[in-house]
């Protein structure tokens, strides 16, 4: 049944977007989660994902955003954040290296992005994000880096997963903190005993299976929750 009695936004990053890595190249998955709820449960959507995006990126557009008009608003942010230069790194391995941006300016820029989500009249509804697969990802970054480097900064892989999953919980912290409804979008990829099947080869992007659970969790939880009246 399609539920379109309410607009719906939705706010993010390239994973919000559709985007997964096929055949050489990223591209907009036809069954993305937001295709299938449009085509489903959501009639009236707008999707305003954008690779790449980071919260100091968001943050300077927010006005573009025409005051959160939606009815409802999902967003999601914070896996670009904490992502760093891979090609420096494997260029200068001895040297110190940056996330994107910062774990305490991504908390700042998460406090004034929902500050500004107050001042909507949109409902607001945050995805928290998918799990990082650690091994996928350091084979996607050996692919274009020296992988030899690479490990001589990171020293272990299993950094990367600890390293992604800190700005996740800087994400729940917040969101928390502010009484906004989250889905637990990575807890549902966690529990799935199938999760190489969910991440795709970059180990950042979920393939369309991934993009599947994630419409089904949005779909029990506005049903659930009768977000949508």
């Amino acid at each position: 049944m399609i539920l379109d009695k309410s607009s719906v936004m939705f706010l993010g990053d390239s994973i919000t977007k559709g985007v997964s890595f096929i055949d050489g190249k990223y591209r907009v998955l036809e069954k993305s989660f937001f295709n299938i709820l449009s085509k489903t449960i959501l009639s009236s959507t707008e999707n305003r994902g954008r690779f790449g995006l980071t919260s100091r990126r968001f943050l300077k557009d927010l006005f573009k955003l025409n005051g959160l008009d939606a009815d409802i608003t999902f967003f999601g942010i914070g896996g670009n954040d904490c992502n760093f230069n891979w090609k420096e790194i494997a260029e200068h391995p001895e040297q110190d290296h940056f996330p994107a941006v910062s774990k305490e300016e991504y908390e700042n820029n998460l406090c004034r992005i929902y500050d500004n989500f107050k001042e909507s009249q949109s409902k607001i509804i945050t995805l928290n994000c998918p799990p990082l697969h650690a091994e996928k990802f350091f084979s996607f970054l050996g692919e274009y880096f020296n992988a030899e480097n690479i490990m001589k900064w990171l020293k272990n892989i299993s950094r990367i997963y600890y390293h992604h999953e800190s700005y996740n919980n800087i994400f729940e912290k917040v969101t928390r903190s502010y009484g906004i409804e989250m889905i637990d979008i990575r807890g549902k990829f966690l529990m799935d005993d199938n999760l190489d099947d969910l991440i795709g080869i970059d180990g950042m992007h979920p393939k369309a299976a991934g993009h599947e659970l994630i419409s089904g969790s949005i779909s029990n939880f506005l049903n659930e929750n009768a977000a949508i009246q």
